[in-house]
């Protein structure tokens, strides 16, 4: 027998059907179903509807799941976690969208918006306004020193063997950090980066700014000064022509650093060498370079007034391509001024140790400097530097300081990612991995072969389903 049953809470009846069965023991039982609640303008039962979980957003996620999961390993990460704490997050996202897009700053909040990473550091302000008080705020000097004071220990190891170049920065900004400056062959508004690279480690040690029109050897002394207060003891130094003066090899020799130096081609010292030791192109000279043959003679030097070990090196192929060129250029001008050329220095360059080295080790180790040379080349191309658009010098060194930690952490990121996969790549590949944004979770798409590939590389685990943060 079945009958209904209706149930009142406040202002609105449920009805349940009840019926009775048998149990397995032979008892009778009341059973009862839920029918819904009475519509009294039809007098029929509606049943609760089932809440259906509402899609919100499609967002990125590969690209800065990835970066999130690997910078989280650093070291560096938790210097910046305690030194910015209330500005952390704004730091991260705008550290993950200049790797990720290389674009101006301006557009920040539209990515912000647009990306998973509003679930990562969600206390992010991305606004035009916002991050020009973050740039601020980012260039004041306690909150530099406070940075360096925990950042320099995990790079140096006691004394830190240490390449020191400098790169031009083009750009039009009206502020007494730039001006007219002459730096390979051209002259161009630019203010000066100088850059301090651990030789081992090769991580970005330290960095500071100079104006466009103060030299390389003007600026080497004030450098070495600044680090020695931030608390980088330095052995010894590989620096480039640039460098090259009786000033500062006196600094190198007066505060015990050893260093390895190129002589510029238009010095004395130079010329003297290449024209005494013509002689270099014999078998006993003969090193390997990797796959290449090269002449290296140990010669003596004596420069402000002490001994060094002078290396002269020919370099066979680049003498080839060089004699090429001059011998154009010879013929041009016998032609016009009725002048001869001289070839002699050619394919050369000298160098210059305080400490006596193998000649097989000398070249390899000058070489070593490509290193702060691909770092340069990560801060035009992949950090976009080069459209600077600050209005203040706080704002301008707040950016240099925020380029600077994100050379770190990019370098942290491609090594984890190995020689094989380039960073570019991985990024744009994993762009497409996006994830639906409902209430409760969070729902990827498929992981596509290629993007499984790079997640395994760097032993990132991809959740199917996550919940969503609150």
């Amino acid at each position: 027998m079945t009958f209904t049953r209706y149930k009142k809470i406040y202002n609105k009846t449920y009805a349940y059907q009840v019926w009775k069965e048998k149990d397995q023991n032979g008892k009778w039982k009341q059973k009862s179903k839920y029918l819904g609640v009475i519509n009294p303008q039809t007098n029929t039962y509606n049943k609760k509807p089932t809440t259906t979980k509402q899609e919100q957003q499609i967002l990125d996620y590969g690209d800065t799941y990835l970066l999130n999961n690997i910078t989280k390993q650093l070291p560096i990460y938790n210097i910046l976690k305690t030194t910015f704490t209330t500005h952390f997050d704004t730091l991260m996202s705008l550290v993950f969208h200049r790797i990720t897009t290389n674009q101006a700053m301006q557009h920040a909040e539209k990515w912000y918006n647009g990306n998973y990473i509003q679930h990562l550091y969600s206390k992010a302000q991305t606004t035009s306004q916002d991050i020009s008080k973050f740039l601020t705020y980012l260039g004041r000097e306690n909150i530099q020193r406070a940075f360096f004071l925990s950042y320099i220990p995990l790079v140096c190891t006691g004394k830190s063997s240490v390449v020191i170049d400098s790169i031009g920065l083009p750009n039009e900004i009206n502020l007494s950090v730039t001006n007219w400056g002459y730096h390979n062959g051209g002259i161009e508004y630019e203010t000066r980066l100088i850059l301090a690279v651990e030789r081992l480690s090769e991580l970005p040690l330290y960095f500071r700014y100079v104006v466009g029109n103060v030299g390389d050897v003007r600026a080497l002394a004030n450098a070495i000064a600044e680090m020695k207060k931030q608390g980088i003891s330095t052995s010894s130094a590989l620096i480039d022509a640039g460098y090259y003066s009786e000033a500062n090899l006196k600094l190198f020799f007066d505060v015990g650093i050893s260093f390895l130096i190129r002589v510029p081609s238009n010095r004395v010292v130079y010329k003297e060498v290449v024209v005494q030791n013509m002689d270099v192109e014999s078998a006993r000279f003969v090193v390997a370079f990797g796959k290449r043959g090269l002449f290296v003679k140990e010669v003596e030097v004596v420069v402000c007034g002490r001994k060094v070990f002078g290396y002269l090196v020919l370099d066979p192929l680049r003498r080839g391509q060089e004699v090429s060129r001059a011998v154009l250029d010879v013929e041009e001008n016998i032609s016009r001024f009725g002048v001869s050329g001289d070839f002699s220095g050619c394919g050369k360059m000298v160098l210059l140790s305080s400490e006596r080295l193998r000649c097989d080790e000398v070249v390899p180790l000058y070489y070593t400097r490509q290193v702060v040379e691909g770092l340069f080349g990560i801060v035009e191309d992949d950090l976009g530097i080069l459209s600077l658009c600050t209005h203040s010098e706080f704002n301008f060194k707040g950016f240099m300081m925020f380029v600077f930690i994100s050379l770190v952490v990019l370098c942290g990121v491609k090594a984890r990612l190995g020689k094989k996969i380039g960073i570019e790549q991985a990024l744009v590949t994993l762009r497409n991995l996006k994830c639906k944004v409902f209430d409760d979770q969070i729902i990827l798409s498929e992981v596509t072969k290629e993007q499984r590939l790079i997640l395994e590389t760097t032993n990132t685990m991809v959740p199917k389903i996550r919940i969503c943060p609150q």
